[in-house]
């Protein structure tokens, strides 16, 4: 089974080393920047003009202005970064066509915590070092010392190779293609029905159809941010970029100081729930062969306490953001996919309200009730767990297995 995936390191580079690949992030902004200028005149000179008529820049010449730009500024630069930009900045505009509510693509900005720059597949070597944890990654003629936390696969093809920057960390990324054996691909024609599970999505727990609750943490993870300390920090950053921007100065080394502390905090946060979710997530897709979720709209979600001007599901909205439904729905779709399991997405419209066994909807459910009891046929199950088997069901059926819940568990079903 051919299977693309990204592979993450952390790289160490000395202070030399951290201005050289500095300036490259900046060049790749300033290059992506250059070419959607561009692409906007383009746009202006096209607009008016018929479709015969319209003439667009070859990505050669696109290429040569980008040069002749940097030149002007004196900006030293590497051809493969301001390419790849050019290849980045023409992908974003192109979804950016087919996806209307996008908008124009937004422009790169150099003084952000996060940058980066990309890469193709050459010019580069990994070499062994003295010590076993670590490789030598050399790029730009620069040893970068590399955290070889994990090995990459045999066989393998870089596509790509991405330097970023993180809060002061600088990591390699490399888009990875390799052949992974000894895959059984599922399908309806081989799927035990056993090995299939819904899961309801929460901000405590994480229910599954076979009656098993997972919880996130979610609200303890995110307990730093909401401090009476970390509050206080940022309420004195912000009184400093307005003051910083009423008398016209640059932020001092203070800001910066206290804005690293705020990282880490974040930081933190961010990576334990990433962990979590990658534990959780793998442990499902290795248990399940079928794997059913709603498809969740977080900013649907959380748009309502705007319009409404609740209070109390203004908070809620905090908590569905800390959760953070779509990482761990994109985690569970790509390892099912790397190994070959089904997954599918389902409309999450009365899940929740419907009793699982006699399909009767309870109208007057609210968030306080976590246990669900049916008004028609007297069905009391853990309302999550109800919603789970709601889900699991109109995904069996959506694969064509439209097979009752409660046959299911009266008898043991296998598609043969």
């Amino acid at each position: 089974m051919l299977i693309t995936k990204g592979f993450k390191y952390r790289i160490y580079p000395n202070k030399e080393q951290q201005k050289l690949l500095n300036h490259q992030c900046f060049i790749y902004n300033q290059a992506y920047n250059i070419i959607l200028d561009l692409q906007k005149e383009t746009y202006e000179q096209n607009k008016d003009k018929d479709k015969k008529d319209k003439t667009y820049l070859k990505a050669s010449e696109i290429d040569l202005k980008v040069k002749l730009a940097l030149n002007q500024r004196e900006l030293p630069f590497k051809s493969v970064v301001a390419q790849q930009a050019r290849i980045n900045a023409n992908r974003a505009l192109e979804q950016a066509i087919k996806d209307k509510n996008k908008g124009f693509p937004k422009f790169k900005n150099s003084k952000m915590a996060k940058q980066s720059f990309n890469w193709n597949n050459q010019g580069y070597q990994i070499k062994d070092s003295d010590n076993s944890k670590f490789k030598i990654f050399h790029l730009m003629k620069m040893p970068l010392k590399m955290r070889y936390h994990r090995d990459l696969p045999n066989n393998y093809k870089i596509n790509q190779i991405t330097i970023s920057k993180s809060h002061n960390k600088y990591f390699v990324s490399f888009s990875v293609t390799y052949t992974k054996p000894n895959v059984s691909l599922i399908s309806t024609s081989n799927l035990d029905i056993k090995k299939a599970v819904g899961v309801d999505l929460n901000i405590n727990e994480y229910a599954l159809s076979s009656g098993e609750l997972i919880k996130t943490n979610s609200k303890l993870l995110a307990k730093a941010k909401y401090d009476k300390a970390f509050k206080r920090l940022q309420r004195k950053q912000s009184k400093r970029i307005l003051k910083a921007k009423k008398e016209k100065i640059k932020l001092g080394v203070n800001f910066k100081k206290t804005q690293t502390r705020l990282n880490k905090i974040y930081e933190k946060a961010s990576n334990i729930k990433k962990d979590l979710h990658h534990k959780i997530s793998k442990e499902i897709v290795d248990k399940f062969d079928l794997i059913v979720v709603e498809n969740l709209k977080t900013k649907n979600m959380t748009k309502r306490a705007k319009l409404k001007n609740v209070k109390v599901k203004s908070g809620l909205n905090k908590s569905i953001l800390d959760t953070s439904f779509y990482q761990f729905l994109s985690f569970l779709e790509y390892k099912a996919l790397h190994n070959g399991k089904l997954f599918t997405k389902i409309n999450p419209q009365y899940t929740s309200k419907t009793c699982n066994k006699c399909g009767s909807i309870k109208t007057n459910l609210t968030l306080k009730d976590r246990v669900y009891i049916c008004d028609e046929c007297g069905n009391e199950i853990h309302r999550d767990i109800n919603a789970a088997n709601n889900i699991l069901e109109r995904g069996l059926k959506s694969f064509g297995l439209g097979i009752s819940l409660l046959d299911y568990k009266q008898k043991a079903f296998l598609i043969s």
